[in-house]
């Protein structure tokens, strides 16, 4: 996958477990535009951008926006959740704060 990376003005190749790596040990938020909008599965949250950060070395917490504008609205995971939840593959774009 490609990501861009906002900081160093540089695109990459990266996998799964770089992004987490970077999240994890580089302090850096990745930020996955995804492929359309997305709704959760009551309807609730719809969004298409999702902003994914660290915690500590095992939480993780996702914000979300649509169109341009954040959503007040935010999920934590755990570093296992992530191979659910966790999905840079299926984003149009991959950037790295």
């Amino acid at each position: 996958m490609k990501a861009y990376d906002l900081i160093k003005k540089i695109e990459f190749e990266v996998t799964t477990q770089e992004l987490i790596s970077l999240m994890k040990d580089g302090n850096r938020q990745v930020e996955l535009t995804l492929n359309g909008k997305q709704t959760d599965d009551v309807g609730y949250l719809t969004w298409d951008k999702e902003h994914w950060t660290t915690i500590d070395a095992n939480r993780f917490m996702r914000c979300y926006s649509l169109e341009g504008k954040s959503l007040m609205e935010s999920t934590a995971h755990n570093i296992y959740d992530l191979q659910n939840d966790f999905h840079p593959e299926l984003a149009l774009k991959i950037e790295i704060n």
